[in-house]
This record gives C-alpha cells, structure tokens and sequence, in this order.
C-alpha cells in the first residue's frame, strides 16, 4: 500500500481508538501463525511492514465483524468469507492488484468448499 494512504488509514483507525501493530513482536506472532496479518479484536489488527491494499482492507473488514458482533471466534469461516466477497465487490475503491484479485478469488473458491 502507498506509504501515504496508509499513514491516512492508520492515522483515523487510530483515532477511534484502534491500534496497528508492527511491531517486531507482531512479526514473529504473524510468522508463528504463517499469517500475512492478523485481527485480534474490534481495535488491534497485526500487519507486517509495507502490506498490501488487499490485508489492510480485509484486517479493517474484520474488526468491523468484531465491532457488530458478528464475529464470534467460532465461525471464522464465515468471516473470511464475507470478507473476501467484500473486498472483491469494492476491488475498485480498495484499489486492489489484479494478483490481489486473483489470489481473494483463489482463497474464497477454497473456503466455500470447506465450508
């Protein structure tokens, strides 16, 4: 993501009281977990330095799930599903890559099948 819309992002998610870990501790727990980030809550997200449009848009989308409720821990699934259909329908003002599209179409044949 460009360095500026991320400070922006990061800037306001901040604000309302969230925090974006990038820390060299947020590193080795994304490394441990084979994650290229991670949500833990409405308001912490992990992400590694210089992440992509798509895993900003999609950390963002989660702690939205969180913040109404709808994630529970127990249906993962569920969320990333709805969130790679998210980040697909908005591609276009997430300002996604074409390889980001291709790999969140990828990921979410995989997850309706396990589902």
């Amino acid at each position: 993501m460009n360095a500026e819309r991320f400070a922006r992002i990061k800037a306001a998610f901040e604000r309302n009281g969230g925090v974006i870990d990038q820390s060299e501790e947020g590193r080795r727990l994304l490394s441990y977990h084979q994650a290229e980030a991670a949500t833990l809550n409405a308001a912490t997200i992990i992400l590694k330095p210089n992440p992509s449009n798509a895993e900003v848009f999609e950390e963002l989308i989660h702690t939205a799930q969180y913040r109404t409720g709808r994630a529970t821990g127990a249906n993962s699934v569920a969320m990333e599903i709805e969130a790679a259909e998210k980040l697909l329908r908005f591609a276009h003002r997430y300002k996604l890559s074409e390889e980001d599209v291709k790999g969140i179409e990828s990921r979410l044949n995989h997850l309706l099948m396990i589902n």
